[in-house]
């Protein structure tokens, strides 16, 4: 896109914005989505998108050294009860980054919840058990949990999402889903069946 004129280059970012992005969070396909989204800010907001990014790499290791002692006493809970789990933390994208900072009127600084915490069990009832161990370790925020895998997204999606507070009194955002529900997450309906098969 960038080889194209200044005028091309907007428009198609526009239409991304407005029609794919949006295409692609209907379908579930949350890795395409965030990938596009990223791309329209690169190219709409050239200088935005060089100024987070240059932030989120200054806070990268801050960032995995705190998600590493985050996940160290959920590991070792875990262990207790003898769930396999995989712990991931990640990194909100660029996209989204912005679009909380100016609808909490913030600067980057001052956010909180940049990064959250994945947890990936191998069955739903490890789901709970997780949920269970998290809000033993950690004070849950009562208003910023939501169970999408009793009540699934219309595209899909599920997963239990909680924000607890973390050392420090960070938040950090907690999403815990089986192998099947991280598949379908991230790459939409259509993992199912490359799961069954």
């Amino acid at each position: 896109i960038e080889h194209l004129p200044l005028i091309k280059q907007r428009r198609i970012a526009v239409e991304t914005r407005d029609v794919y992005a949006p295409l692609a969070h209907r379908l579930g396909m949350n890795k395409l989505k965030i990938e596009l989204e990223d791309l329209v800010l690169k190219t709409l907001e050239p200088e935005e998108f060089k100024t987070l990014q240059k932030k989120t790499r200054a806070s990268r290791k801050q960032r995995e050294k705190y998600i590493e002692k985050f996940s160290k006493p959920i590991k070792d809970e875990l262990e207790k009860f003898n769930i396999k789990a995989a712990i991931v933390g990640r990194v909100k994208h660029y996209y989204s980054i912005l679009g909380k900072m100016r609808k909490q009127k913030k600067k980057f600084e001052e956010l909180f919840d940049l990064f959250a915490i994945r947890i990936i069990v191998g069955k739903i009832e490890e789901c709970y058990a997780v949920l269970g161990v998290i809000h033993q370790l950690f004070t849950p925020l009562q208003e910023r949990f939501k169970d999408y895998v009793a009540t699934p997204k219309s595209n899909g999606y599920q997963s239990i999402h909680t924000t607890v507070f973390g050392k420090q009194g960070k938040m950090v955002e907690v999403q815990i889903r089986t192998i099947e529900m991280d598949q379908t997450a991230e790459i939409g309906v259509a993992a199912h069946w490359v799961y069954k098969e």
